[in-house]
């Protein structure tokens, strides 16, 4: 049992298990599969984008720029398809703004060592705006029926997102945990002085990191617009920033970084689908909706601080 505790990820675990009982309680129509699937295919795109915030809390860094991206990528995939370039081009093409845009963050806080907080500010405004502006302030309609497939279509008996999603999280756990690449991340986060002492090029590191957060914001907004059907400018994504730097949280990842999880961040993802899925259900007052998922997040995140500080603790008490 101490073992299981010792867990990363086994607050968060054992927290999602309490919530999921409590719902499936108070509606039964919770516990149900479609109900699950439901659950899982209203979060892909948080899914995806959440690996990439990941990396970023990770270096010790913030994003708040990842809903912007989102909705400037997903504008633009909706112009081209409006001009009738074919819907794979699109999305590549889509994707490969989302990496421009990373690029763009990556080189003003990995080249120009300004704060990342002030960056991603500043390109959250910049993004958004061009999105608006390119965009004529109208919705992105009628997309074409090949375009459907990616984000509504199935492949091998398995939804197509969930199937993208599934590949690109394992693909990130193991380079993460498995390679050079992902000991250089952790490295920079849990110390960064002591990073560059042994020879990690620091900034080499942020920059990829947000050329590949741009790159999984890329994909994610594909997904979006398919799914949706449409897109608005002003407001896709809104939100998507704050959602998943605390699924990072809630995950056991730390803000001030070198501590956290990919798989940690994806429970955290899903913790906070179930939360808002389980109050509509339960006939919660959408107007409480957002007070009550605050309150549980804080408690989630309150309940990881104490395992760390007890895992902490436990160590320096074995050193003794």
């Amino acid at each position: 049992m101490k073992r299981i505790f010792h867990i990363h990820e086994a607050p968060i675990i054992i927290f999602t298990l309490v919530v999921t009982v409590l719902f499936a309680v108070i509606s039964p129509d919770f516990f149900h599969f479609d109900n699950a699937k439901l659950i899982l295919d209203q979060n892909i795109s948080m899914f995806i984008v959440a690996i990439g915030m990941t990396m970023v809390i990770l270096l010790g860094g913030i994003d708040l720029s990842v809903g912007s991206v989102l909705a400037l990528t997903a504008t633009s995939v909706g112009l081209f398809l409006s001009h009738g370039i074919s819907p794979w081009l699109a999305s590549l093409m889509g994707v490969c703004i989302g990496m421009l845009c990373g690029a763009v963050n990556g080189y003003f806080i990995a080249v120009r060592k300004i704060p990342d907080i002030i960056v991603t500010l500043a390109t959250m405004y910049i993004f958004r705006g061009i999105a608006v502006g390119i965009s004529g302030g109208t919705w992105m309609t009628n997309f074409p029926e090949g375009f459907r497939f990616f984000g509504q279509g199935e492949l091998l008996g398995m939804s197509f997102p969930l199937l993208v999603a599934i590949i690109l999280i394992a693909i990130f756990i193991y380079l993460l945990k498995g390679t050079r690449a992902g000991r250089r991340i952790y490295a920079i986060g849990g110390n960064g002085s002591a990073a560059k002492l042994a020879g990690i090029s620091i900034a080499k590191t942020k920059f990829t990191v947000y050329v590949l957060t741009g790159l999984l914001v890329g994909i994610a907004s594909v997904i979006f617009a398919s799914k949706v059907g449409s897109v608005q400018a002003s407001t896709a994504g809104n939100s998507l920033s704050f959602e998943v730097m605390a699924a990072v949280l809630i995950g056991g990842g730390s803000i001030f970084g070198g501590v956290g999880t990919v798989a940690g961040t994806m429970i955290g993802v899903l913790f906070m689908g179930m939360i808002k899925n389980g109050l509509i259900i339960s006939k919660v007052s959408p107007f409480w909706v957002d007070a009550t998922t605050g309150f549980l997040i804080i408690l989630a995140i309150s309940i990881n601080t104490i395992q760390r500080v007890r895992q902490s603790k436990s160590k320096e008490g074995d050193l003794v």
